[in-house]
């Protein structure tokens, strides 16, 4: 039964993960803030919500059949990207004055994401020695340490520094490499190493591609809103 249900849950990851990934570039391309842009973001953000709850199922399952090591991946991938994921949706939520209730699941997922990020970190760096899996352990754990600065910021602090276009426009960005970076890690590490032989040595290229890429987009995102 179990069994039946890894392997349900995978066939709808895997096309909701492809089509996400796809859809991610629209926007990208397309006037900000127009009905292409609002309609394709909308069901860019429904996409990877199915990603990213099936991924936390998928790591339950992982973690009934014994395999950890896969659960422990898709948990930190499932944390990684719902937190961006969830507030560059909710922020456009937000009245005049932000709600103490966006504060208060913003600094539970950053909490869990920062705690799982610094375990991460440690499983490679410790357990593996930064050898094979512990080099892509300690890359992800690493993504996640800059979110423990939020820990610490008050909501009077983010209103005056944050905008809701920044955190609109990063958290989609984040999302979106978390995803992308997800793929090579998973999927496209098949795809890559199998299929078109890509030495395995070489594989911190495509994970370390997508936030090199996403950077370069935010950056331009700030010259031209100036607001990221």
């Amino acid at each position: 039964m179990i069994e039946f249900i890894h392997k349900l849950l995978l066939a709808i990851h895997i096309p909701a993960g492809l089509i996400s990934l796809i859809l991610f570039w629209i926007p990208v391309g397309v006037r900000k803030g127009g009905a292409t842009h609002r309609k394709v973001g909308r069901i860019y953000y429904k996409g990877m919500w199915v990603v990213v709850i099936t991924a936390f199922l998928l790591c339950l399952s992982n973690v009934y059949q014994g395999d950890l090591m896969s659960a422990v991946f898709l948990g930190f991938l499932s944390i990684i990207t719902a937190y961006p994921l969830w507030y560059s949706y909710e922020i456009l939520q937000q009245g005049k004055v932000w709600s103490d209730r966006y504060f208060k699941v913003r600094r539970i997922f950053v909490g869990t994401l920062f705690a799982a990020g610094v375990g991460i970190f440690l499983l490679g760096a410790i357990h593996f020695q930064f050898q094979d899996l512990g080099i892509m352990m300690a890359f992800f754990g690493i993504l996640a340490f800059p979110v423990g600065r939020d820990l610490f910021l008050t909501k009077v602090k983010a209103m005056n520094k944050e905008s809701k276009l920044k955190m609109h426009i990063r958290g989609t960005i984040i999302s979106g490499i978390a995803a992308h970076t997800a793929f090579f890690a998973f999927g496209g590490r098949r795809l890559l190493v199998d299929i078109l032989g890509m030495d395995t040595s070489l594989m911190f290229i495509p994970w370390v591609m997508p936030t090199l890429l996403g950077v370069i987009y935010a950056k331009y995102m700030r010259r031209k809103y100036k607001a990221v």
